[in-house]
């Protein structure tokens, strides 16, 4: 799901079934979503994830997503860190 928030695009929900992962189909997603968002012309994408989500944060850390802030937050009904990934689109 992509919200758009002017020039930048939210990553709302970027998610895959396990029964579906390690085949390729992330990175087909990924790879969808961002020429998408580089056709509509946004600026930059931006997701907010945990800290729990290791994996995710390498696909994201591939594609050039940044780390640009991190919060403390109990809203998953335990202490862990939010964090907010950024890829900006520009030059792409």
């Amino acid at each position: 799901m992509l919200q758009s928030r002017g020039e930048d695009a939210h990553l709302r929900y970027f998610l895959l079934n396990p029964d579906f992962r390690g085949i390729g189909l992330g990175k087909k997603l990924m790879d969808m979503f961002v020429n998408f968002a580089v056709e509509c012309g946004y600026r930059s994408v931006y997701l907010w994830t945990t800290n729990e989500q290791e994996k995710a944060s390498v696909i994201y850390k591939k594609y050039g997503f940044t780390l640009t802030e991190e919060k403390k937050s109990d809203t998953f009904g335990k202490s862990l860190m939010e964090q907010k990934y950024v890829l900006i689109l520009e030059s792409k």
